[in-house]
């Protein structure tokens, strides 16, 4: 089996709801939430098997919003639904899921 898999793919773009496109939109998704459901999905047999844990990398951004930031907001909102999701399917079988969330980081 495999112990852990760790999901951390990130992609973001900034632009107000009128003027980001929905190829933004799509594009950031694909990424950010279908990449990790996608990785997720392949490695969830190994993982339950060894009864391991699903580490997924999110953001401030999933749990609360930011102007400009809607296209990387949503997704990362759908990350965290995701993970919650698998987190109470997993538990009857002893597979931990668990969110990691970052604050935003800025170079000095």
């Amino acid at each position: 089996g495999l112990w852990g898999l760790v999901n951390n793919a990130g992609i973001s773009t900034f632009g107000e709801v009128e003027f980001a496109s929905l190829d933004n939109y799509k594009k950031v998704a694909e990424v950010n939430l279908w990449g990790t459901v996608r990785v997720t999905k392949a490695f969830l047999p190994l993982i339950r098997r060894a009864k391991g844990r699903v580490v997924n990398i999110t953001s401030m951004l999933g749990r609360m919003v930011s102007p400009s930031r809607s296209c990387y907001c949503i997704s990362k909102f759908g990350v965290e639904a995701f993970s919650d999701c698998l987190r109470q399917e997993m538990y009857r079988w002893g597979v931990r899921v668990i969110l990691i969330e970052p604050s935003n980081f800025v170079a000095a």
